[in-house]
Order: structure tokens, then sequence, then C-alpha cells
């Protein structure tokens, strides 16, 4: 998708993934999305190859921390990885055992319904762990970003590597586009026919470094018959000195910290902030 500019052309603007805003983590909103989820995602493959290469590396089992409906799962899957995910909401995680059942690689997923600050697996050697598409920031509160950083230095092995991706703060884009409401993308739903809509309109707090977009998905059926399903989410965004200091308080020593899913140094102008920190 093509807003706001400092995002990646085709990933869906705030990047909605399991989690949302406050002290408490409401799993209805995700629902509510879930439809939409895998359209909002069709063009998006930035981040796949550079998480299948580290996954190569690090070995297995690997962790997903806000799987949604298997985007970045399934891949590792099928390609011969044991990979656990961890999601808030069950209508995602519906749609990613629907896409499972019956593979050759369905028994190399393991899927839980629950919250990233909280949950508690019965593996604590997890050997590569990943937060993409802007997880993390679905938390909007330092506390709880940093009691997720903490949850997942629980469950790495000493030595296990975490992958952390955040879109790059741009306040003069996140200014420009504060209450403007904007056509973010559309298309067509295979199953009903309809065309669908996707409005978005944002509202940027930079004392609180918080970023509101309320989306409006439009369906206008076959029928004409018009339907609106209305989605608000919140993300808390992080500067690198930040999110660095963080992922110390958390137990892990920052390795490298990359623009992009090249690999490219991180700069200013850079769309994404990617963190690749260890547990010692």
């Amino acid at each position: 998708m093509r807003v706001p500019a400092h995002r990646d052309e085709h990933l869906p603007s705030t990047a909605p993934c399991a989690y949302h805003t406050g002290m408490t983590v409401d799993a209805a909103i995700f629902n509510r999305f879930a439809p939409f989820y895998d359209a909002d995602y069709r063009r998006y493959t930035a981040d796949l190859a550079a998480i299948a290469d580290l996954a190569a590396e690090q070995g297995d089992p690997i962790l997903e921390l806000g799987c949604g409906t298997g985007r970045v799962l399934i891949p590792l899957a099928a390609a011969g990885h044991t990979v656990t995910g961890v999601d808030i909401s069950p209508a995602l995680l519906q749609q990613a055992r629907d896409k499972i059942e019956g593979a050759n690689y369905a028994s190399r997923i393991t899927l839980y319904e629950a919250d990233l600050r909280t949950f508690d697996l019965p593996t604590k050697t997890f050997a590569f762990a990943f937060c993409t598409s802007n997880t993390l920031m679905h938390l909007t509160t330092q506390a709880d970003q940093l009691a997720v950083l903490r949850n997942a230095h629980h469950h790495l092995r000493s030595g296990g590597l975490l992958l952390i991706d955040l879109f790059n703060p741009d306040l003069p884009r996140l200014l420009a586009v504060n209450g403007l409401q904007e056509l973010a993308d559309q298309w067509t739903d295979p199953a009903s026919g309809a065309q669908v809509l996707k409005w978005s309109v944002r509202t940027v707090d930079v004392a609180e470094q918080l970023q509101e977009t309320l989306f409006i998905y439009e369906e206008i059926l076959p029928n004409n018959e018009v339907r609106h399903t209305v989605c608000l989410f919140t993300l808390r965004f992080l500067w690198r000195g930040e999110a660095e200091l963080m992922l110390q308080l958390a137990g892990f020593t920052v390795e490298e910290v990359w623009g992009d899913f090249d690999g490219a140094p991180y700069t200013g102008e850079s769309e994404h902030l990617i963190l690749l920190a260890r547990k010692p």
C-alpha cells in the first residue's frame, strides 16, 4: 500500500497484527479485522526472504510473536522448519489453522492463543524468534513493549536471536497526513465478489509517540448492498535509541540495526527500523 510514505509500498498502512492498545489487549478488534487480513497483505513479501535466511542460519525451533493467519509462519514450515506461533486473536488463528489443515508440513506448526506479554510455552529453547510488521508497536505503553521483549528473552535459548521489525518514524509524513482521510487500497473479494475499499484516517500524538489509525472497510456487494467494518488501531512508535535500550533492559545484546530487509544500515531516511538482538 502507498501510505504513509515511510512505509513499504505493499505493506498495509500501520500493518495491523494481533495486538491492540493500552493496558489491555482487545482481541475483538482483530477478530473484526480478520476477514480482510490476507487481502491487506496480498502483495507484501518484503520480509519473507530475510526471515527465511535467518531461520536457516539460526536453526530450530522458531517462534513467531503475533503470527496472524500464518503469512510468514507457513512458508517457514513448508521449508522444513519447526515453528510455533502466538497470537491473541482466535479468528486470525482459525484462518491459519484452515490453511494448515491437511498440509504435509502441518505437524511442524504449533499455534497458541495468548497475550505476547504473558504467554508461557512448554518450550523455552527457541533458537530464533521474530516479531515483524510492527506487531510490537500495537502495545502502546513502554512497559507493555518491554514486557513482550522480556517474555521473548525468557523463551529463547542462550545464544538465541530475536528480530524486531518496526517502521521508522517519519515525522514530516506523519504530520502531513494527520487527520486526513485517504483511500489506502481497494480489491475484489473472490469469495463474495464484493469490491472492497479501504479508507484510513490517521492522527498522531508526537509527545506520546502514538499514531492512531481508523480503518473503514467498505464492501460493495454484487447486489449493490454496502457493508462497513470499522477498525481502530493504535501504534506506539519507537526511536532507535529507545528500542536498543529496551532490548538491553530485556537482557539482549543488540547485534545489528537494519533499515530494510536487504540488511542495509539504518539511517534517518530508512523505511524500517529492524533490530537483531541476541540472548547471551
